[in-house]
């Protein structure tokens, strides 16, 4: 696939995801968390408890109350971000390539995490089982290009049995970037997002779909194929009342996407590709962001 240089879109550097408390790791990182730790951040006193470390009591406190209180900090946890790719053929479609904007939005995400020094794992879903751990600053911008450029989407993958093997163990922030074109995980994708939060995934639907899916602008008779199939040819006739009926069936596939994501807690995005990257990461995608 092909990459793009995100290091110049304005405004990423002052970007950070939210991440809940319960999908951060354990390791130190850039993140604040609820949990008190002894980071430099002062948080607030507490009363001694035996077996409290002497090093964090107030002596001052002492001397003024005669009582023990201990000193406690904000903690700075790690936090974990997986992205998780559709690399089947349908990806390749459009004048602007839907596998060109999962690409920009892989590296972006990659970016904006490696600042705030979270852990990061890329996993092509076509090998659900095989996934690339990126390390922190611009060589892992580096290895994740590099990654990026050896995958060529080909071939069907079944969304729902990848999602699932992907999933597995991996707590985080999850990003699935993808058309969804997938009829068995349109049936089964509740259960999986709920699956996921079990595991303490906060997940991300990242829906990318070209600008010639979301506006059919001709009408006409026209030999079709089926991209993941290319020797299913058909000839179809799309005049204004075949394309309004699938205007009312993108919107309801779209509708269905975005239900099912809220009945799990997930979260719905639309990313289009006739929009540029940065119109998408800083208008499209700031639900996602502490601002």
């Amino acid at each position: 696939m092909r990459t793009v240089n995100v290091e110049g879109l304005s405004g990423l550097d002052r970007l950070r995801f939210t991440i809940k408390n319960r999908a951060v790791s354990q390791y130190e990182g850039g993140r604040r968390s609820t949990v008190k730790g002894r980071s430099t951040e002062f948080s607030g006193f507490r009363e001694y408890i035996p077996g409290d470390d002497m090093r964090y009591v107030d002596w001052n406190a002492f001397a003024r109350l005669d009582k023990l209180y201990i000193k406690e900090y904000m903690e700075e946890r790690e936090g974990v971000i997986n992205i998780f790719l559709d690399t089947s053929s349908s990806m390749i479609f459009g004048e602007k390539p839907k596998d060109e904007l999962m690409s920009g939005l892989a590296e972006a995400i990659c970016y904006i995490s490696g600042r705030q020094k979270d852990s990061l794992t890329v996993t092509d879903l076509a090998d659900p089982l095989r996934s690339i751990k990126l390390p922190k600053g611009r060589l892992g911008m580096m290895r994740l290009e590099a990654f990026l450029r050896g995958i060529n989407p080909e071939g069907r993958i079944n969304l729902s049995d990848a999602v699932r093997k992907a999933a597995y163990g991996k707590f985080g922030l999850t990003f699935i970037i993808s058309d969804f074109y997938d009829e068995d995980f349109l049936k089964e994708g509740e259960d999986i997002l709920k699956f996921m939060r079990y595991l303490r995934q906060d997940t991300v639907l990242l829906h990318v779909l070209s600008g010639e899916e979301l506006e059919i602008e001709q009408v006409g008779a026209f030999r079709l194929h089926d991209i993941e199939v290319p020797d299913d040819m058909i000839t179809a006739t799309f005049d204004r009342d075949t394309v309004e009926k699938y205007m009312t069936a993108l919107n309801e596939f779209r509708g269905t996407l975005s239900k099912m994501a809220d009945k799990a807690m997930a979260r719905y995005y639309l990313c289009r590709t006739d929009r540029t990257l940065g119109r998408i990461i800083m208008e499209d995608l700031r639900g996602l962001y502490d601002i």
